[in-house]
C-alpha cells in the first residue's frame, strides 16, 4: 500500500497492510463483503467476524446469501498495519500519514488492486487477473461499526464507483470538538433516584476539589480512592497500603473520575447490564433500606448520598474488572485520529442540570492531553471540517443503511441524534430506490429500542466468556439477538432492491 496516495510528500514508499479473506461460498460473479476493523488491531476480530465462532457474523450471513467474498480489513496505523512503528518516537512527519483522506484511498486502491493478487484468483486460475472481482465487475459492499461506519459512508459518497453499497452501525458521522453529549445517552436511560443522586454527589465532589478547604480536598480523594480499591463485602483490604499522603498527590481530575467508574461499561452494556446493579445498590443503601422515587440526597441530606454512592462503587467493584488485552498501538493511533480531525472530546457541562460527568473533564483539559502526547504536529484544535465536507449529520447519501441503539452514546453525533442542535432527521425502513438519497430530512435507518452500541454486527448464540461478560468487554459484544437480525433482514431487503442495478463490465 502507498504510504502517500495523492504525492503530496516526496515519499514514494509502501507498507504491507493487512487483510483476511473467506472465500468460502465465493462464487464467481458474487459481491464483495469488506468488515473495516476500524481504529484497533483486527486480528482478535478474525474468529467472530470472518470464522463465525460462538455466533454468526453480518459479514459472513451476507457472503453466504449472495454467494459472495469476505474480507476483514485492517486500518492503516493499527494492528499489524504500521507504515512507520507505532510508539511514542513516532514523528509529525510520519503521524500526518494517518488522516481520514489516506484511510478512505486505502479502500480504493485495495478495491482496485485486489483483483490482481494471485490470492483472489485462486478458486479459478484461468480468469483473467483483473476481471473476477474489480469493483467495475462486482459490487462491493463496505459494513462497519462506530468509526468504521463513518469511513463507509463516507466512501459511498466519496467513490461510489467502489463501494455500492453501505451498513453503517452506530456511525458517529458529524465531527464535533465539544462532545459533551456522550453521557447524555447514559443519563436518559438513569431511574429518576439515581439520576438525581448521581448528580448531586459529582456537583458535591466537584465543588469540594475546588474549593479552599485543602483538609476537605484530602479527605474526598482519599475516601474516592478508597472506594475503588475496595471490593464487596465490606472488604478494603485492596485499600491497605492507602495512605493520606497518595491521597493527598493524586491529581483532582484522576480522583473526580472514580464517580465515572460505573459508566466504564456503558456504551457495549448500556443500562440494564452495567448501571442498573450499581443503581440498585445505591439507592438502597447497600440493601438496607427502602429506595425513594426522590433520591436519597432529597431525602436524608449529601453526605448520606455521598456514602452510599461510595459502598456502591466498593461492591460493584468496577476496579477489579480484568482489562481487555492492551492495544498500545491503537490506543496512540486512535488519539493522534480524534486529536487531529475528529475531535470527540467528552466533557463535563456544569451547564447541564442532569449531568453526572465532572466538570473537571474539561475542553481544555483533552486539548492538553492532546498536546502533551503529541507535542508537534497537531492543529490548535481538531479540524473537524476536514471530516464534516462529507455532510455531518446532514449527508444524504445513497445505498447506505444506518442503524442505532436508542441509548448509544455515539447516536448523539449520528443521523439519529435527537441533540438540541442536531437536525432531528427521522430514520426510515423504507428501502429507498437505488441510487437515490432518500427524500427530505429521512434517512434510510433503524434506532433500535434500549440497545446501545454496534449491537446488530454479529449475534452470540453459545456462551462465550470473552464476549458475553460485561467484566471482559469484546469489541461489538452482543448485548440482544434481535437488533442483529432486525438489522440483516432490513439490509438483505435492501440489497434485493439494489443489486439488480449494479452495472457490471
Amino acid at each position: 500500500m502507498p504510504i502517500d496516495h495523492f504525492g503530496n510528500s516526496s515519499t514514494a514508499a509502501t507498507f504491507q497492510n493487512r487483510y483476511w479473506v473467506n472465500a468460502t461460498y465465493w462464487e464467481k460473479g458474487g459481491p464483495v463483503f469488506l468488515f473495516d476493523s476500524g481504529e484497533q488491531d483486527a486480528a482478535p476480530l478474525l474468529p467472530y467476524y470472518l470464522q463465525e465462532y460462538h455466533g454468526l457474523s453480518a459479514t459472513m450471513q451476507l457472503a453466504k446469501r449472495y454467494k459472495g467474498m469476505a474480507i476483514l480489513w485492517e486500518h492503516r496505523f493499527y494492528g499489524d498495519s504500521q507504515p512507520f512503528p507505532v510508539n511514542k518516537n513516532t514523528t509529525a512527519d510520519q503521524w500526518k500519514f494517518l488522516n481520514t483522506e489516506q484511510a478512505l484511498e486505502d479502500v480504493v486502491f485495495f478495491a482496485n488492486s485486489f483483483a490482481k493478487s494471485g490470492a483472489a484468483n485462486a478458486a479459478d486460475s484461468s480468469d483473467p487477473p483483473s476481471l473476477p472481482l474489480h469493483p467495475s465487475t462486482v459490487p462491493w459492499i463496505f459494513l462497519g461499526g462506530s468509526y468504521p461506519g463513518i469511513r463507509g459512508s463516507f466512501l459511498r459518497i466519496r467513490n461510489p464507483e467502489t463501494i455500492f453499497a453501505t451498513w453503517a452501525s452506530s456511525a458517529p458521522v458529524q465531527a464535533e470538538v465539544d462532545m459533551a453529549s456522550y453521557y447524555k445517552a447514559a443519563e436518559r436511560s438513569l431511574t429518576r433516584n439515581c439520576s438525581a443522586d448521581w448528580v448531586a454527589v459529582t456537583r458535591h465532589v466537584d465543588a469540594v476539589l475546588q474549593g479552599s478547604d485543602e483538609t476537605a480536598k484530602v479527605d474526598m480523594k482519599f475516601d474516592l480512592l478508597k472506594a475503588r480499591l475496595s471490593g464487596p463485602g465490606g472488604n478494603t483490604t485492596g485499600a491497605d497500603n492507602l495512605t493520606r499522603a497518595k491521597a493527598n498527590a493524586t491529581d483532582v481530575v484522576d480522583a473526580a473520575s472514580i464517580l465515572m467508574d460505573p459508566l466504564d461499561f456503558y456504551q457495549y452494556y448500556g443500562f440494564a447490564a452495567s448501571l442498573l446493579p450499581f443503581c440498585n445498590i445505591l439507592e438502597t443503601q447497600n440493601m438496607t433500606r427502602a429506595p425513594v422515587e426522590g433520591g436519597i440526597a432529597a431525602a436524608s441530606g449529601i453526605e448520606t448520598a455521598m456514602k452510599a454512592f461510595l459502598v456502591a462503587l466498593a461492591e460493584i467493584d468496577y476496579d477489579s474488572v480484568p482489562p481487555g488485552p492492551p492495544d498500545p498501538v491503537g490506543d496512540r493511533s486512535w488519539m493522534w485520529q480524534y486529536c487531529s480531525e475528529y475531535g470527540f472530546y467528552q466533557r463535563g457541562d456544569p451547564d447541564n442540570p442532569l449531568s453526572i460527568e465532572t466538570s473537571f473533564q474539561s475542553l481544555d483539559l483533552f486539548q492538553q492531553q492532546c498536546n502533551q502526547v503529541f507535542p508537534t504536529g497537531l492543529p490548535p484544535s481538531p479540524q473537524v471540517e476536514k471530516v464534516n465536507k462529507y455532510g455531518g449529520w446532514n449527508m444524504q447519501p445513497s445505498n447506505v443503511l444506518f442503524t442505532n441503539g436508542e441509548f448509544d452514546p455515539w447516536r448523539t453525533m449520528g443521523l439519529a441524534s435527537i441533540e438540541p442542535n442536531s437536525p432531528h432527521r427521522t430514520p426510515t425502513v423504507s428501502i429507498p430506490q437505488c441510487n437515490v438519497a432518500p427524500p427530505g430530512e429521512s434517512f434510510f435507518g433503524l434506532t433500535y429500542a434500549g440497545m446501545v452500541h454496534v449491537s446488530d454486527m454479529r449475534v452470540l448464540l453459545v456462551p462465550d466468556s470473552n464476549h458475553s461478560d460485561f467484566k471482559t468487554v469484546g469489541f461489538y459484544s452482543p448485548v440482544a439477538q434481535e437488533p442483529f437480525y432486525a438489522g440483516l433482514g432490513l439490509f438483505q431487503l435492501a440489497l434485493d432492491e439494489w443489486l439488480p442495478c449494479f452495472k457490471g463490465m
